[in-house]
């Protein structure tokens, strides 16, 4: 539940916003969570763009702030940070859920974290000024906004838990429960690292289900 810019290694080509665009995804998924009127799809229209990223483009990169979240209506992106030379993958987003850096986002601080496209997406993405003052003129919008963090927080609580206290086995199986949609499509190195396992391990666990 995560503006972000490039500045070395691939390059995010630059997109024109599009206005007078169909939100309707975006919309739809609000609606699971709280009743939406005219007047908020209006804002809505209004304060949304939409994007299409190639695959393996940056949205985001350490030392900068987050200015924007992501609605996924199409596509498939990770969070992820480094230790050194080595990656360490913090969580992957899907169609129907939302991706930004939580942190800088939330702090309007820079923070540590890369968000890249593990395939070519179609995202709606809204300004963090321009979230805020909905939020104030729509009540229910704020409510919604609450739901988003605590959904966040919660998975990562789960996911904090499951590190350390679930076999990798374990770890597999619910990742495989609660991201089905994700399992085939993500690189073997990745998942592995989000789920705190080698690769070879993660194999042979793949190998005996």
């Amino acid at each position: 539940m995560f503006k972000m810019i490039s500045f070395t290694g691939k390059q995010m080509e630059p997109t024109m916003p599009s206005f007078n665009h169909n939100i309707t995804p975006l919309i739809e998924h609000i609606k699971t969570f709280i009743p939406v009127s005219e007047h908020l799809v209006e804002r809505l229209q209004t304060i949304s763009e939409i994007r299409t990223i190639e695959k393996g483009k940056f949205l985001h990169k350490p030392g900068r702030v987050c200015h924007h979240t992501y609605f996924i209506v199409s596509g498939l992106l990770s969070v992820f940070y480094k230790k050194g030379e080595k990656e360490v993958t913090d969580n992957f987003a899907a169609e129907g859920e939302w991706i930004t850096s939580i942190y800088s986002f939330m702090k309007n601080v820079p923070d540590n974290c890369y968000i890249e496209t593990l395939e070519t997406s179609e995202l709606i993405t809204i300004e963090v000024n321009r979230l805020e003052q909905c939020f104030s003129d729509f009540p229910e919008m704020e409510r919604f906004g609450r739901f988003l963090i605590s959904k966040y927080f919660m998975e990562q609580s789960e996911r904090i838990i499951s590190l350390q206290f679930h076999s990798a086995k374990e770890r597999y199986d619910f990742f495989t429960k609660t991201s089905k949609n994700k399992l085939h499509r993500l690189p073997l190195g990745m998942l592995a690292s989000h789920l705190g396992i080698t690769q070879e391990t993660l194999s042979r666990i793949r190998a005996g289900n």
